[in-house]
C-alpha cells in the first residue's frame, strides 16, 4: 500500500504534496487561488507539505489538523489503528464511502482479524 496520511489519505494523490515534492511553485500558486476564499487566503508559500507524518515543515492547512493533532501521540501509522476508530474526529472530517475513509476501514478491519 501507498503511504497514507494518519486520515486515510493517499499522500501521493494530495496535490499539495506533488506541488512540493516537484518543487512546482506555478502548481502551488495555482492550488492557492483554488483552496482560498473570501474568509481565509493561502500563499503558495504556505503550501508545504512532506507529508503529515513527517517532522519537516508542513502547510498552513495541514499544521492546523485536529485529526494529525490527536494522532500524533496515539498512533504509527493510521487512524485505523486506535482503539476509539472511528472517533468523533473521523465521523465528522473523513465521509463515508470516499477512499480515505475506505483505506481506513479496511485498514482497521485488518487488524481486528
Amino acid at each position: 500500500m501507498s503511504d497514507f496520511s494518519y486520515c486515510g489519505m493517499d499522500c501521493k494523490a494530495c496535490p499539495v504534496f506533488q506541488a512540493n515534492q516537484n518543487n512546482d511553485y506555478a502548481h502551488k500558486q495555482w492550488l492557492a487561488a483554488e483552496y482560498s476564499f473570501e474568509e481565509i487566503s493561502f500563499s503558495p508559500d504556505q503550501l508545504i507539505c512532506n507529508g503529515c507524518k513527517s517532522q519537516s515543515a508542513h502547510s498552513h492547512i495541514c499544521s492546523q489538523c485536529l485529526i494529525r493533532s490527536c494522532a500524533l501521540n496515539k498512533v504509527n501509522k493510521t487512524c485505523a489503528e486506535c482503539a476509539e476508530y472511528p472517533c468523533a474526529l473521523i465521523r465528522r472530517f473523513v465521509a463515508v464511502e470516499t477512499d480515505a475513509r475506505n483505506v481506513l476501514d479496511y485498514l482497521h478491519e485488518s487488524l481486528m482479524v
